[in-house]
């Protein structure tokens, strides 16, 4: 084999394997806009552990990563922040109704399954809001209310105005006496 020949198959090797190579995109979206209270998430990508956790800006998405055509799962570290509201892909709705590359998703789960391939770069966005979390020191005011609904019987009846009526009627008595 001369040489010419040789890196002439390194060169169509080369091309081959980047032609076989998709996009893929992962964003962090907040709901409303801004109102996270932790600046990043992670992701990890399945059947890649050499990408490792991936940091991902709120509001923001990560740079291009490339990555065999194949599908996906990719999964959100749970944050107790926040709860995941939706995932999305964009290009828009494709004839699975979840979009061209979203094969499926659990919210519940943090994941995401989706088909990276040569033909559409993928941009995954997972939108979170923050979680419903009550308020220090305020508990109290329910313990009130409820205390004050369960004695609405009692306190409509004024046992004490009649005792200061009867204590009032004496102390006139006793005036004209």
């Amino acid at each position: 084999m001369s040489s010419r020949s040789f890196w002439g198959v390194i060169v169509l090797v080369g091309f081959s394997a980047s032609a076989h190579a998709g996009i893929l995109e992962i964003c962090k979206v907040s709901d409303p806009a801004g109102s996270l209270a932790d600046p990043f998430y992670f992701f990890t990508i399945g059947g890649q552990p050499g990408l490792g956790s991936i940091l991902v800006p709120v509001d923001a998405c990560t740079s291009a990563i490339t990555l065999p055509d194949a599908d996906y799962t990719i999964t959100e570290q749970a944050d107790p922040t926040s709860t995941l509201e939706s995932v999305e892909t964009f290009p828009g709705y494709g004839p699975n109704q979840l979009g061209l590359a979203l094969l499926g998703f659990d919210l519940s789960a943090g994941t995401a399954t989706v088909e990276v391939s040569v033909a559409q770069p993928v941009e995954l966005d997972f939108t979170n809001t923050p979680a419903v979390v009550p308020e220090p020191g305020t508990a109290w005011l329910l313990g009130l209310g409820m205390t004050v609904w369960a004695l609405r019987g009692n306190l409509t009846k004024r046992p004490s105005y009649v005792a200061l009526r009867n204590a009032t009627k004496s102390a006139v008595r006793r005036a004209f006496d």
